[in-house]
């Protein structure tokens, strides 16, 4: 099984109230909403200060190399709210880490959740992955809760610099294997 030619595949996954599918770049002035808030990018990467720097983001991050990296679509309005990304791939490991930004008026819903609990199933059933990672900041409780939520464990802390802010901060990383998940939810 070729994971990029999966990735192709489902380059939209559909949930109960989400849509992840491809970034485009008309999705510029709703990525703008959250990512030009500071608050809103605190654990993630510093705020864009223009719209241009955002299109900029959109063609460079996302488009120019898509498959493995979705908009979060609310279906219920159809406006973008946040994207989800295989940050790191290692193909001979099939292992991925996953990355993820969601505006901070859509917070405490369970959209997140939601959305890596799917990106999980299908990256286990349908991508072949053996192993899925999340790091993040661990001041960040809301994003390590969203992690344990959909299954991941805990593996370790590390300190690290951030390469936004250039400040050393402790990172938690979590992982969730196939066969855990799998016996989970079968």
């Amino acid at each position: 099984m070729d994971i990029l030619v999966k990735l192709a595949e489902y380059n939209v996954i559909e949930t109960e109230r989400l849509l992840l599918r491809p970034i485009q770049i008309s999705d510029a002035n709703d990525m703008f909403k959250y990512s030009s808030d500071e608050e809103n990018l605190i654990y993630i990467f510093p705020p864009h200060r223009t719209i241009e720097e955002t299109k900029y983001s959109i063609t460079h991050n996302f488009m120019a190399k898509p498959l493995g990296k979705w908009a979060i679509e609310f279906k219920e309005n159809s406006k973008m709210i946040g994207t989800i990304d295989f940050i790191k791939v290692n193909f001979n490991d099939k292992n991925v880490e996953i990355g993820y930004v969601l505006n901070k008026v859509y917070w405490g819903m369970g959209f997140m959740t939601e959305a890596i609990r799917t990106l999980t199933d299908f990256s286990f059933r349908e991508f072949g992955l053996k192993s899925l990672e999340i790091i993040v900041d661990k001041r960040n409780i809301a994003s390590s809760r969203v992690a344990e939520n959909v299954g991941f464990k805990k593996i370790r802390d590390y300190k690290s610099a951030n390469k936004y802010t250039k400040e050393i901060v402790i990172f938690t990383q979590y992982k969730i294997e196939r066969w855990e998940y799998l016996k989970e939810n079968e």
